[in-house]
Parts: structure tokens; sequence; C-alpha cells
């Protein structure tokens, strides 16, 4: 498992730091757009692990790595995931401790003393007591907050939150989820600025500006969660919004990033056997074996070149890492089946004739090192990487 954890990683970096680098600047604030680019950054890495049936990807990009430094990487992911996870959780507790401890005003406007601006948590909305006694900025800080309302946006910001957690590392997510902030904010200043006038809406937001300074309370959506300045500039000199059809890009780059798996290495490379530790099960030594083995997300692929006695003998095989017994590619009579789990691949075969064979393979110490037993006899090979 931690292989597929750490190859998630590996690939989350580039191709999450490609489509939101993509996507943020053709965007301009559109909030559906910035979603469906965080949508697509966590989805990309996962689909590129994902089985296809054998078929491999486009490009595989090795990296090396021990097997001790990717465990140490993977426990402390793991242990920053459930932080970032608990962080949420708080944050969501004393959100509705707010709602609690905060005072009936109107229908689903309520009073609280422990803000400085307007939020939204839930459907119910909070207000500060100074901003309740002045009508007009009430008015343009109802309309902004039931705006946020019909959206639902608060339901939607947290179930951003919990599908980001993945890439909680990732600075580019922090950038986007700015971004998807920003829109949020710029998409409900449209909104009450129809109901209440442009001018005088914005108006209302810098008079708010100067009584509220920027909250700091996780968890909610609020007038003065974003820059005043830049939303009164974008109320009063309006952009035109990219159209909805690109709505599809960031899927389309996602696609395209899955063709790419830069995975560990693992078994990946030329690897020259190691005589003087290798045990072949009593057999005549070799002159030399040398195999190449390809590897990817769903199987192995491995050509040997022995030379025993001057004689070279050249095979070549291919195996499916899903665990299901199938002809081997590549030889002729021969059914096998693999799988690939935890740094290790595990191997059997049958045949031709009533051959068989089980292995297991595994990176120890920069080596390729292969145990098993065929034919009732049980062997030990060591390999060292000449090329990866």
């Amino acid at each position: 498992m931690s292989d597929l954890v750490f190859a998630f990683l590996v690939n989350a970096v580039w191709q999450a730091t490609l489509i939101a680098g993509l996507a943020i600047p053709i965007a301009r604030r559109r909030f559906a757009l910035l979603a469906a680019t965080l949508v697509a950054c966590v989805a990309a890495p996962i689909l590129t692990l994902a089985p296809r049936g054998g078929a491999a990807p486009a490009g595989v990009v090795p990296i090396a790595i021990t097997p001790h430094s990717t465990k140490l990487i993977v426990i402390l992911y793991l242990a920053g995931t459930a932080a970032a996870a608990i962080r949420i959780g708080v944050a969501l507790l004393k959100a509705r401790r707010m709602v609690i401890a905060s005072l009936p005003f109107r229908g689903r406007i309520r009073i609280s003393d422990r803000i400085a601006a307007p939020v939204t948590i839930g459907r119910t909305i909070l207000i500060p007591s100074g901003i309740a006694r002045d009508r007009r900025l009430l008015a343009a800080a109802i309309a902004h907050e039931h705006a946020h309302v019909r959206r639902d946006d608060y339901f939607v910001h947290v179930a951003l939150e919990l599908l980001a957690l993945p890439l909680w590392f990732h600075p580019m997510l922090i950038l986007l989820k700015r971004a998807i902030a920003d829109a949020r904010e710029m998409a409900c200043d449209e909104a009450a600025a129809a109901r209440r006038g442009r001018r005088a809406y914005a108006e209302g937001l810098v008079r708010l500006a100067s009584v509220a300074a920027r909250t700091r309370t996780a968890m909610v959506v609020g007038i003065a969660s974003t820059s005043i300045e830049r939303r009164v500039a974008s109320l009063l000199r309006p952009e035109s919004r990219p159209p909805r059809a690109l709505l599809i890009v960031p899927f389309l780059a996602a696609i395209a990033c899955t063709r790419f798996n830069a995975a560990p290495a693992a078994l990946q490379g030329t690897w020259v056997m190691d005589m003087a530790v290798s045990d072949v099960g009593g057999k005549r030594p070799y002159d030399s074996f040398t195999q190449t083995i390809e590897q990817d997300r769903a199987r192995v692929a491995v050509r040997q070149k022995r030379v025993t006695g001057g004689r070279t003998n050249v095979v070549a095989w291919t195996v499916i890492t899903d665990g299901v017994t199938r002809p081997v590619g590549g030889v002729r009579g021969v059914k096998g089946s693999a799988a690939w789990q935890d740094g290790k691949l595990q191997l059997r075969m049958s045949g031709p004739g009533k051959h068989w064979e089980k292995a297991t393979a595994f990176i120890r110490d920069g080596r390729l090192v292969c145990d098993g037993v065929g034919d009732h006899t049980p062997y030990h090979t060591e390999f060292r990487r000449v090329t990866r």
C-alpha cells in the first residue's frame, strides 16, 4: 500500500502544478471553473494509478528512491493528512459553537459578538452587533450573505476542503483555494449588487471594510474574507467572464496527465546477476545473466539474456500484475499470475510441461533480490543495477 501512496504523491506534485497552473490564469474568477480545477487536481494522480486492464501509460518517468525513504515519506504524509483532517473538524466545531452562542435577530439571521464581519455558517447568517444598528450596512451585508445561502456556499466550501485533503501539502492548492474564495465572494457581490445597485452596494462594501477587520475564523464564508479593494474595482469595472465551455479544460488536462506515470522505479532498469552471492539451486552457474525490466502500474515486462558455456539464450515475457492467472506474454505454453504489493512482486508460473516456479522479487539496499523455488529446488539471486 505504501508504494501506491508514494506513487500518488509523486504524480500529484507535477500533475496538480500543471493543471492548476493552466486553469487559474484562464478562469478569471469564474467559481465553477476553479472548483472543477480542484477536482481535476485530485483526480489526476488517482486515475494515473488506477488499473486499465493491462494497458500501459504512454510514458513512465522512473524515480530511484530507497524503500526506507519511501516509507518515511508516506508516514509523514499520512500524519500530515490526519492533522489537516483534524484541523477541519475543529474548525467545524468552532463554527457550530459560534451559531449556538449567537442571539436571534430576524429569521435565520443572528447576532454574534465573536465576529467582526458578517459570515454564513450553513444556512445561518451571523452579523456583528455594530452592523445590526446601521440599516444601510445591514442591507448590504444581508444581500451578500443571502447570496451565499442561495448558492449553498458553506456546504460547497466544506466539500471542497475535504476533497482537497489529499493535496494538503501542495502550494498550488493553497493558491487555488484562495482563487476559489475570491471567485465565491465576487459572485455574491454580483448578486447583491443586482439587488441593491452597483454603486450603492460598492459604497456599502467600502463602509463595511472600514468597520470590520478581516475575520480569521475558518469554516465560514463571509463578506470580509477577501480583498475589498479588488471586489469594489470588479463591481465598478466588471470584466467579461470566460465561456462555460472552458470547464472542460482542467479535465482534459487531467486526462492528459494520467498518460504519464512518474512512479518509483522499483524493478525498472537493467540488472546484472552477482554470481558471488547468487545460488541458482545447484545448477551450472551462468557466465553472465542480464535482465532488463520495464514496469508500470499494471504490468511487468522482462527481457533476460543468459550466457552459459558460450551459448546465449534470450527470453522475453510479460505478466499482468493483477493476480489473475493467464498465459504469459512472449512464452508459449506458460501460464502464470503476478501481483505487485508493498514493493514486492509475487510471481507464479507453470509450464511448459510439468515445470513450475514461484518467486518474490524486491529491491533491498539498491539491489534486485529474487527468492524462489522451481520444480522443488529453491534459489536465491541478486542483481546489481547498471542502467535505469
